[in-house]
């Protein structure tokens, strides 16, 4: 890293993880809304879920605003992983913070939310390989590893080379980026999630229990069939 006082035209990257906290659009937050309830909202079961649970399934990924000064309404989803652990979501914090430090000092900081990726570290977990395999029906897309890598890195280009875009400091009056906290809230990959109707980390044992229930689907309705037959014959 540089030192602020130097003059030297430099560049600083970071790839954000999605299943953190963070200044989301207004697009995305609208959307979450809208999306409540589209799913197991329509049988009444996502409230049954939520209650029966605690409040710990199934929570609405959306949150009152925040006033910040000049009175500007910051919007955020709360993503955050716990079974990630403290570690991660500080060293994540770190690299926010250096982040926003230079490009308050005017360098351009290549640093855009990544998509939840099916890496072979997190599949080998099995909770995170089965909550993975459900989590489409919530409006999620999970990425296959060079997907991610091909996009990232097409951004990281992107945002070096074009004086233009919203990580050069220069241009933080045309994407109204009055907050330097708001430099990630723009050209996130976040694969859904923040429009995802409830929050990540209320999701894991629902999505588990649908990927499972896919699972048996096929041999239910060959069961179902199998038995339709038997009864025409009888």
């Amino acid at each position: 890293f540089r030192d602020p006082s130097e003059t030297l035209p430099i560049g600083v990257a970071f790839l954000c993880t999605p299943t953190d906290i963070h200044v989301c659009t207004d697009a995305s937050d609208r959307a979450a809304r809208d999306n409540y309830g589209s799913g197991f909202g329509s049988l009444g079961l996502e409230k049954l879920a939520n209650a029966l649970s605690g409040g710990k399934l199934l929570i609405p990924n959306f949150n009152a605003p925040v006033e910040a000064q000049g009175g500007k309404l910051i919007k955020y989803v709360d993503g955050l992983a716990v079974a990630q652990g403290p570690n991660y979501a500080l060293a994540k914090r770190m690299q926010h913070w250096r982040a926003m430090i230079e490009f308050e000092s005017g360098a351009v900081v290549s640093s855009s939310v990544a998509p939840s990726t099916a890496t072979i570290s997190v599949l080998s977990n099995k909770t995170f390989a089965w909550a993975y395999g459900g989590m489409p029906y919530f409006k999620y897309e999970i990425f296959k590893q060079e997907t991610t890598n091909a996009v990232m890195a097409a951004l990281l280009m992107h945002d070096i080379l074009n004086l233009k875009g919203p990580k050069n400091p220069a241009n933080r009056k045309q994407f109204r980026l009055s907050n330097p906290i708001e430099l990630f809230s723009t050209q996130a990959v976040h694969g859904g999630l923040w429009r995802s109707p409830y929050k990540a980390d209320s999701l894991g044992e629902v999505s588990a229990l649908i990927y499972f229930a896919g699972l048996a689907r096929p041999y239910l309705l060959a069961a179902g069939a199998a038995a339709a037959a038997a009864a025409a014959f009888m």
